[in-house]
């Protein structure tokens, strides 16, 4: 095998466990097999791996295995690989990790499809390892320096990825030897600046990334000795120097190592550190830090990060420990809001002996507002929304609020409310309750949502309400001749108003149906709330002809001022089916009256009239109110003439 598409480097050190199964998962690869070359460098294994290879490489002919001794880090097995490597790409995969079936084909056809230099394949973890937040969708082509590109801050600089041969040797990138951890930082960043292009296969699982159950493996521990560490990450930046000017793409990029390898690594390892180690790593960070932290870093650097960074240094030593026992305690700090700016008060905010200057605890996140609706509700002529809100780690100063209803064109109606302030143990509290009255009447068509807006000590935020399950919806009601209907179209979504909505049958509550005084016709119904002065309601009975009709206005019962009643006469009406509506003027077209129950049935007969003779009964067929009238004496005649010989039938 001379000219292979893809020679795979496996380092190998104390993994006789696991190597088989990572060496399987090679050699099952859908691409023909000679298209494979696989080198496998054990790096003086004492566990048996090494005679496990051996045993491996008499069966399968495409695997080469080198014998070395320790080198004290997967950097010298690599570049050994790398020396005896003849395939057009390279792929790092490590002795307890495995490739899905299909990864090399893929990854090399993707390379090869857009002429790019690296691809990064979905990797998975695997025993509790978490695996880099890039993999969101997969990226034809792209490159570490341009200016949308976020990749170099995201990805892992483990080297388990595809390299295209050429570069490698191009740029004449090797791994650092002899360190257990951080080997592959150089090679991989330098890959990604030389690179003619990036790929990322984000549709298929590529490699699956194990964590030991011992947690043994160098990435799941500390990793390299504080100072071969930071005179690694020197490096690093500096060749990203190499490769930019000064400006935001080398800004960009040296973020990620002040984030992780100066920030992070204090936030996460030096108080469990040794008294040397933490002598090393202070002097190491304060280095970084010296040469790239720049005022465009400080900027966009967490605020908890720009007090770590001012005690590293200031030699603030002590000051340090506190800041960060604090940050391990799981706290939140609380916020300080002045004049517009916020500050998290992380320890010695505005400490006179210590002097840490306030920028370096500013914060630009918004607000966290949290609100509650617990009223929502018809009276007093108008939609009642009340509730309450809580800004979250705030502890002074009290909460303006303001209803805000705003449409799908951005236009906003504001709603002032009464406010109360309260005490909260998340931050300060107050309630509020708004009244959208007659006014919204002038609310042009369509959905508006509604929102709390929240002022407090310069800072506003604005945040939807949304309805809790167990707090029920109002139904419809009536701003002169509009309909206003609360309305939320899924569960989650913020709470909207429907202004100029359609009356519906559901909107009159309560529905009855039966005889009032003088044999009349009587329906009862809860109408819909009224904000202000009102239209005129009625019920109206529509004759099956499509043209007569018998109205009589609904009213305020007097039993029962709550609810409205009208009587319909049908003394003397037209025999027929009837079909009952209410009708509001100015408000859409009739809806039909339908009672609550299901159950249908039929109310009387009743003698309505005598001259003319009428009777009259209701039908509640399908929960619609139908009434039927009926003429005795022309059904008599009908039935006369029934009887009389011939049947009633015309002389010829």
């Amino acid at each position: 095998m001379t000219h292979p598409l893809v020679s795979v480097i496996v380092p190998v050190y104390q993994c006789r466990d696991t190597v088989g199964g990572a060496l399987e998962s090679v050699f099952a690869q859908s691409l023909p097999a000679e298209q494979v070359q696989v080198i496998a460098v054990d790096d003086g294994s004492t566990d048996g791996g090494g005679e496990l290879l051996d045993e491996l490489a008499r069966a399968h002919d495409r695997l080469t295995v080198v014998h070395q001794p320790n080198s004290g880090g997967a950097g010298a097995p690599r570049n050994r690989g790398l020396e005896l490597a003849t395939g057009t790409f390279v792929f790092f995969l490590d002795a307890d990790d495995r490739l899905g079936p299909e990864a090399l084909e893929r990854m090399t056809a993707m390379a090869e499809r857009n002429g790019t230099d690296i691809v990064l394949g979905k990797q998975v973890g695997t025993g509790g390892r978490k695996s880099p937040k890039v993999f969101d969708r997969s990226i034809e082509r792209t490159h570490v320096l341009d200016p949308d590109c976020d990749l170099f801050g995201r990805m892992s600089m483990a080297a388990l990825q595809l390299f295209r041969r050429s570069l490698v040797e191009r740029a004449g990138l090797r791994f650092t030897e002899g360190l257990v951890a951080h080997e592959d930082q150089l090679f991989t960043a330098g890959a990604y600046l030389n690179a003619d292009g990036v790929s990322v296969l984000a549709d298929y699982d590529c490699y699956y990334w194990a964590a030991r159950e011992d947690g043994s493996s160098a990435t799941q521990g500390a990793g390299a000795p504080p100072a071969d560490l930071y005179t690694v990450i020197g490096q690093a930046m500096r060749q990203v120097a190499e490769h930019t000017e000064p400006g935001e793409t080398r800004e960009r990029l040296n973020r990620r190592y002040l984030r992780l390898e100066v920030f992070g690594r204090l936030d996460r390892l030096y108080l469990d550190s040794s008294p040397d180690d933490q002598k090393v790593t202070l002097a190491g960070c304060r280095e970084l830090l010296e040469e790239w932290y720049t005022p465009a870093q400080r900027e966009l650097a967490h605020p908890l990060h720009r007090v770590i960074g001012h005690c590293v240094l200031h030699g603030l030593d002590d000051e340090l420990v506190e800041v960060l026992r604090f940050r391990r305690g799981g706290t939140r700090p609380r916020l300080h809001l002045e004049d517009g700016r916020a500050y998290l008060k992380y320890p010695f905010f505005r400490d006179a002996a210590v002097r840490i200057p306030d920028e370096c605890f500013a914060t630009s996140a918004p607000l966290v507002v949290l609100p509650a609706l617990t009223r929502l509700a018809w009276g007093d002529d108008a939609l009642l929304v009340g509730g309450t809100v809580v800004v979250r780690d705030v502890d002074e100063g009290t909460p303006v609020v303001r209803l805000l209803l705003e449409n799908a064109d951005g236009d906003r109606r504001p709603v002032e409310c009464e406010t109360v302030a309260a005490s909260a143990d998340e931050g300060v509290e107050a309630s509020f309750t708004a009244a959208v009255g007659p006014e919204a009447a002038s609310l042009p068509d369509g959905l508006w949502t509604l929102h709390v807006e929240v002022a407090l000590s310069g800072h506003v935020r604005t945040v939807p309400l949304v309805r809790p399950r167990d707090l029920p919806l109002p139904r419809a009601a009536l701003a002169g001749a509009r309909v206003l209907r609360p309305a939320q179209a899924r569960r989650g979504e913020p709470l909207a108003l429907e202004a100029g909505a359609a009356l519906t049958s559901a909107d009159f509550a309560d529905v009855e149906v039966g005889w009032g005084p003088g044999r009349r016709v009587r329906v009862l119904a809860d109408a819909p709330p009224v904000l202000g002065d009102g239209p005129a309601m009625r019920v109206v009975l529509h004759h099956a002809d499509g043209e007569t009709t018998v109205r009589a206005a609904l009213e305020a019962a007097p039993d029962d001022p709550s609810r409205l009643r009208a009587d319909l006469s049908l003394a003397g009406a037209r025999p027929g089916r009837w079909r009952a509506r209410f009708a509001v003027d100015g408000v859409g077209d009739p809806v039909a009256v339908r009672l609550a129950s299901e159950d249908g049935g039929v109310l009387g007969p009743v003698t309505a009239s005598l001259a003319p003779p009428r009777r009259v009964h209701v039908r509640m067929d399908r929960r619609t109110a139908t009434v039927h009238v009926t003429a005795p004496l022309a059904s008599l005649a009908k039935r006369a003439r029934r009887l009389l010989p011939g049947g009633g039938a015309k002389p010829e």
